[in-house]
């Protein structure tokens, strides 16, 4: 990579000179003073809370750090994690201290490095964030930024209270360039396409109503035997060694490292994932398995990372195939994203869907979103109703005749 340079002074009347410029490992302790000033000590990222990963990701070239700074103090923050062999970045834990949030600092540090990564350096094809959801200015920021509206993750992380984040994407050119076209969808995930295609321009989808062994609810989906390993260097290893095999083939999540695997006692299937005990959120990276049913893999994921306290777990499954996409719904996992050009298959950019299944009861009294995310979470909603409460109704219909 080119040499990283960002700096850039703000000048306030009646104020000292704002510096925005890369984080040194002297700011460590400030940055950290900064985040538990904004969230307390819920703050809940890895990069921030341990010491080790922060200076690694401060020394890294594979992330932009950026602070903002007044008289020694630090007010301001923002990271963006780059894949650059899959060009694809991911901004988040943009904070400012209450008392300089009208300076516009946060939208001043996302451009700065934005402008970097697509335009002047060309490093990735897209830009990609999750936004809280506990007030509206997250979410309006990236919209001026040019970030389009992608989905909802209804209730992600859960500290004291669930919370629901935003997803949201910049999409340059090229990644539009290079994207496969004509994405091959189930009828469920077709409204999330729409909303996303109508922001950008894209083609109509091809819409298969596949169903699957488990679609009509007749059967018990049979669970797999999971034992349990948490071993962080052997799984490290171990994934750098593993090359994604069967239905993992067809699905992506950028910037995960796992730290969770689940595996069959025959070894047959192996199932790597990333998971926070803290805010109790899990998602799906990789795996390998000889099982020919996918809703089988994914309804024996969910119910041990719900006994192991877990509650919530993601999975990000291509847009081309609707069979797969089918065996998540019939597993209870709901589209409620969808994510073009996420993946990067050869030279060509697909387009993803998200599909997240969660353990608590539903609650969104505290969520501020703007228009186009209302229309994802009922979206949603809709489709979350006919597969955990209309679903009932439909079996006894059924049993009746």
């Amino acid at each position: 990579m080119a040499l990283k340079k960002i700096e850039k002074i703000i000048k306030a009347e009646g104020k000292p000179d704002i510096i925005i410029r890369l984080a040194k490992i002297p700011d460590m302790r400030r940055i950290q003073m900064l985040y538990a000033e904004i969230y307390g000590g819920t703050y809940s990222v890895p990069i921030v809370t341990d010491k080790e990963r922060m200076r690694s990701a401060i020394e890294n070239d594979d992330y932009y750090w950026i602070v903002a700074e007044c008289q020694g103090r630090v007010v301001g923050s923002l990271v963006y994690a780059l894949d650059l062999p899959h060009r694809i970045s991911k901004a988040f834990g943009a904070v400012v201290s209450q008392e300089f949030r009208k300076l516009d600092l946060a939208y001043t540090m996302m451009k700065l490095i934005l402008d970097d990564i697509t335009k002047d350096k060309d490093l990735v094809d897209l830009v990609y964030a999750t936004t809280r959801t506990a007030n509206y200015a997250p979410q309006r920021l990236t919209e001026t930024l040019g970030f389009i509206k992608l989905g909802i993750f209804p209730n992600t992380h859960k500290v004291h209270d669930n919370e629901t984040h935003c997803l949201t994407g910049y999409l340059t050119e090229q990644a539009l360039t290079k994207r496969r076209a004509r994405p091959r969808l189930i009828p469920e995930a077709e409204p999330f396409y729409d909303i996303v295609r109508r922001q950008v321009n894209l083609e109509k989808a091809e819409v298969k109503n596949v169903i699957g062994e488990y679609s009509d609810h007749k059967q018990r989906i049979p669970l797999l035997n999971f034992e349990v390993i948490t071993a962080p260097n052997f799984i490290r290893n171990r994934w750098r060694k593993t090359r994604n095999s069967s239905f993992f083939e067809h699905i992506v999540m950028p910037f995960h490292e796992p730290n969770l695997i689940l595996i069959t006692p025959d070894q047959g299937t192996e199932v790597y994932l990333t998971y926070n005990q803290k805010d109790k959120y899990s998602v799906v990276v990789g795996g390998l398995t000889n099982e020919r049913s996918f809703a089988v893999v994914l309804e024996s994921i969910a119910q041990k990372v719900s006994e192991m306290d877990m509650a919530y777990i993601e999975v990000i499954i291509d847009a081309y195939s609707p069979a797969i996409q089918r065996d998540a719904l019939d597993a209870r996992f709901i589209p409620s994203a969808y994510f073009p050009c996420a993946k990067k298959v050869g030279n060509k950019r697909y387009d993803c869907i998200a599909f997240s299944r969660t353990f608590d009861v539903l609650d969104f009294r505290n969520v501020k979103i703007i228009s186009l995310y209302k229309n994802f979470l009922r979206e949603y909603l809709k489709l979350w109703r006919e597969n955990y409460i209309e679903l009932v109704f439909k079996t006894e219909a059924s049993a009746k005749k």
